[in-house]
C-alpha cells in the first residue's frame, strides 16, 4: 500500500515568496501586506513550535480544516488541527525549517483569499538528521475582526520522484518515498 504523508513544514510560510498580489490602490496594497504578515507569523510560530500562536491564526469557525495527501488525512475543527500540530512537533527540531517556493500564486477578493505554492522544504528531524522534500500547499483564508485567518489548509507531497503516470497507463501500486517527510496519524474528521 502506498505510504501517505502529511507535511506541515513551514505550512504557508513557503508562500512568503508569493509575488505581490494585484493591487490598484493603497488599501489593496495594505491588505496584501497584512496577508503576508499572517503567513510570516504562521511560519515563525511553526518554526518555534508555538502551538498557541499557530491556533490563533485559524478562523473562529468549527469548520476549519487541515488536509494531507492521502485517505484519512483530514482533520476538521481546531481540536483536531491542534492534535496534528502536536504530533508534527515531535518530528523536527525547532528552528530548522526553511523553504524555497519557485511556483506560487494567489489572490484576494474582499474578505476572502486563496494561495498555492510548490516548494522544496528543509528541516532537521528529531534524531538530528537533515531532510529535504517537496511540498505542495494550498489555503483558503478569510478576514475576520482580528485579521486574516486560515479556514482551510491542504498539504501534499509526492511519495516518489517518478512524476505523474503517462496518459493511458496505471500508476504503480507502490512507490517508495525518496526522502520521507514527517507523517501525521491518520484521523478522519468527526
Amino acid at each position: 500500500m502506498k505510504k501517505q504523508h502529511l507535511v506541515l513544514a513551514a505550512t504557508l510560510g513557503c508562500i512568503l515568496a508569493l509575488p505581490a498580489m494585484a493591487a490598484s490602490d493603497s488599501a489593496a496594497e495594505k491588505t496584501s501586506a497584512e496577508l503576508k504578515a499572517v503567513l510570516r507569523q504562521h511560519h515563525d510560530a511553526l518554526n518555534k513550535q508555538d502551538l498557541k500562536a499557530l491556533l490563533a491564526l485559524y478562523a473562529d469557525s468549527p469548520s476549519v480544516a487541515l488536509m494531507g495527501t492521502g485517505p484519512g488525512e483530514f482533520w476538521k475543527g481546531k481540536a483536531a488541527v491542534e492534535e496534528t500540530y502536536k504530533h508534527y512537533f515531535e518530528t523536527f527540531k525547532p528552528g530548522t525549517l526553511s523553504h524555497e517556493c519557485p511556483e506560487t500564486t494567489g489572490a484576494e477578493t474582499g474578505n476572502d483569499a486563496w494561495l498555492m505554492a510548490s516548494c522544496v522544504m528543509k528541516d532537521t528531524d528529531a534524531a538530528g538528521q537533515p531532510r529535504e522534500f517537496g511540498l505542495n500547499v494550498s489555503a483558503v483564508l478569510k478576514k475576520e475582526a482580528a485579521g486574516w485567518r486560515f479556514q482551510a489548509l491542504h498539504f501534499s507531497n509526492l511519495a516518489g520522484d517518478n512524476g505523474p503516470p503517462e496518459a493511458g497507463t496505471e500508476a504503480a501500486a507502490t512507490v517508495p518515498a525518496a526522502a520521507p517527510a514527517p507523517a501525521a496519524p491518520a484521523k478522519k474528521a468527526e
